[in-house]
């Protein structure tokens, strides 16, 4: 005659196994609580939700600030979601609802920016104290640069930032390698009262040491553009290669040159005079590009020895840059 096991009793693996993850989770909540204690101003309150899966922790009117002497920063968000799954504490989605970012290089003029979005979203991922990968996306932000006259908005901006340290001695002579990668995209970006267009950068940041401080970057370090484009339901209309460098007297200096569709209309916006009408020409111009920003910069005037070029008669005209 068999013997039935109560209901109960093949419950009791269940009911272990559920407050042995309650009391982990726990643990790793107060992780999340101790990480966002060290970064959020003081007095914030953290409030934390999630279980019995992801942790999720929210801060509401977050006011932090960043000042280290040459760099400043400000954060300012109405509110602050914070996304962890347990066991992946080098790993953070953000939510962020009415943000405004600012941040300021003090050693260089001009050098500071601006961001205010609606909505913002952002995945983190540290490897120690380096960051292995930072994306952000802006919803409809507004950006204002000190090295652009006008402001900037788009329906959409996304940027990726990565330190890729090197540390190993180079030989005398030898370029500064690459400390960290910016890339940025952006969806119907204008510029003033430019037309939309389709805005990607790839740049890296070189140096002869990781990426510390202002300092180490100044001494021998630089802004590499490879490549930035403008392009518009047309097809690209401007790309930009050039190198960024301080130039000791507190301002950045840039060398680096402009393949453009549309010369005559890049070189009345750099020059800061009104753009003429111009259609699309059917061979690329190359024009060098150098001076001081902001307001240095000088594009090298065109040739009056060459006949105008050639233009897509039926295609639209040259597009507004700003």
């Amino acid at each position: 005659m068999s013997r039935r096991i109560p209901l109960w009793i093949t419950l009791i693996p269940l009911v272990l196994g559920v407050l042995l993850w309650g009391w982990m989770w726990r643990g790793y909540a107060a992780g999340l609580r101790a990480d966002l204690e060290k970064a959020a101003p003081p007095g914030a309150e953290i409030r934390l939700s999630g279980f019995p899966y992801r942790l999720e922790a929210h801060i509401a009117d977050v006011d932090a600030k960043l000042d280290d002497g040459a760099l400043q920063g400000r954060l300012r968000v109405k509110d602050l979601a914070v996304n962890r799954v347990p066991w992946q504490a080098d790993r953070q989605v953000l939510n962020l609802d009415l943000s405004d970012a600012e941040i300021a290089v003090l050693p260089l003029a001009g050098v500071n920016a601006r961001v205010e979005a609606p909505e913002a979203q952002a995945s983190l991922k540290l490897d120690g104290g380096r960051i292995a990968r930072l994306s952000m996306v802006w919803q409809a932000p507004r950006v204002t640069l000190g090295l652009l006259p006008v402001p900037v908005v788009a329906k959409q901006l996304e940027a990726h930032l990565r330190e890729t340290p090197v540390t190993e001695a180079k030989p005398a002579g030898a370029p500064p390698p690459t400390q960290a990668q910016l890339m940025l995209s952006g969806e119907a970006v204008r510029f003033g009262a430019g037309e939309p267009l389709a805005l990607a950068l790839d740049s890296e940041f070189t140096g002869h040491a990781p990426l510390k401080s202002y300092a180490v970057w100044a001494s021998g370090g630089a802004v590499e553009i490879r490549s930035a484009t403008l392009s518009d339901a047309g097809g690209e209309v401007a790309r930009l290669t050039a190198t960024l460098r301080p130039d000791g007297k507190g301002a950045l200096h840039l060398t680096g040159q402009i393949e453009t569709i549309c010369p005559a209309s890049v070189r009345a916006v750099i020059a800061g005079e009104a753009q003429p009408a111009e259609k699309r020409s059917r061979k690329p111009e190359l024009i060098a590009v150098s001076g001081r920003l902001p307001g240095g910069l000088v594009a090298a005037p065109a040739d009056p020895s060459k006949p105008p070029p050639p233009v897509r008669g039926q295609e639209p005209p040259c597009p507004r840059l700003r």
